[in-house]
């Protein structure tokens, strides 16, 4: 099964991702938590995120993958 992502695709995720960002720091602010706290958390969060997802792509071969 072949799976290709096109620019289109790329710029969709993108944005909803940008989109959810922005709607959760709307609501971290009405909860009354301090813009300085807020990045914080989101660093953590995106770490959290992120990490699986690269060591995943690290730890498969070129030309493996799925």
């Amino acid at each position: 099964m072949d799976s290709k992502f096109d620019a289109a695709t790329i710029m969709v995720a993108v944005c909803v991702a940008a989109y959810a960002a922005i709607m959760l720091a709307c609501i971290a602010h009405g909860f009354g938590l301090p813009g300085a706290q807020i990045r914080h958390l989101s660093m953590g969060a995106a770490l959290f995120i992120a990490l699986p997802v690269a060591l995943d792509l690290l730890r498969t071969p070129p030309g493996k993958a799925g």
